[in-house]
């Protein structure tokens, strides 16, 4: 069901999608996409994101994971630091780069109170240490994670995870993340988190692009 208002249950129906073989794998994409946009100040994601290089085969569209997983983790930990709170937290006037929703886009209004409907009516809890930012992106990323292994786990029908997802994406992630790779792009050209963010833009359209494929138009 669509959280902010049924025009999403009235109108679209999942139809021809081969969850046995894509949920858990658009799972692990979205996990290892919340690691590689995750604070490195608040974990090192690398012990993690080595163990699911190789997991996106059956996605097409995930093939330049590998190697991308495999530059960052090469990185130490403490240059991934630098780099991050270079362009995300560190700056006189406030971050160089935001890498939340609500101030990439301006605060626009209604922006964090749509996320925590999504995040409540699936029961999606915010560790303690992150319910200040539900819109930082890796949280962003963690919930489509969340909704993926929602879907490959369900027992039955699994159409509310599935049109969750669709919704989220293009109510959130598609409002505001290729506007960030370019302003990551602008001001640090050739960085790491510059070619994280942008393969991550085209990974969300792509996704979007499949899961639309999978999704038919219904009569109300």
């Amino acid at each position: 069901m669509s959280v902010d208002a049924s025009r999403s249950d009235a109108v679209r129906k999942v139809q021809g999608r081969a969850v046995e073989s894509t949920a858990s794998v658009r799972c692990a994409c979205y996990a290892a996409w919340s690691e590689l946009c995750a604070s490195p100040h608040d974990l090192d994601p690398r012990p993690g994101l080595r163990e699911r290089v190789g997991s996106w085969g059956s996605i097409g569209y995930a093939s330049s994971m590998d190697a991308l997983i495999g530059d960052y983790v090469d990185v130490p930990l403490e240059d991934l630091k630098r780099q991050f709170s270079g362009l995300f937290e560190i700056g006189s006037d406030g971050p160089v780069v935001p890498i939340r929703e609500d101030l990439q886009t301006g605060q626009r209004a209604g922006t964090r109170e749509s996320l925590v409907r999504f995040y409540e009516h699936f029961g999606y809890q915010l560790a303690q240490g992150f319910a200040w930012a539900p819109d930082h992106l890796s949280v962003e990323l963690e919930f489509m994670h969340f909704l993926c292994y929602g879907e490959a786990t369900a027992d039955s029908d699994a159409s509310s995870q599935q049109l969750a997802q669709i919704d989220f994406t293009e109510r959130h992630l598609l409002r505001w993340v290729p506007d960030l790779a370019r302003q990551v792009e602008k001001e640090s050209a050739g960085s790491l988190y510059a070619r994280v963010i942008a393969e991550l833009a085209q990974f969300v359209a792509a996704d979007r692009e499949w899961q639309a494929g999978t999704i038919v138009a219904t009569t109300v």
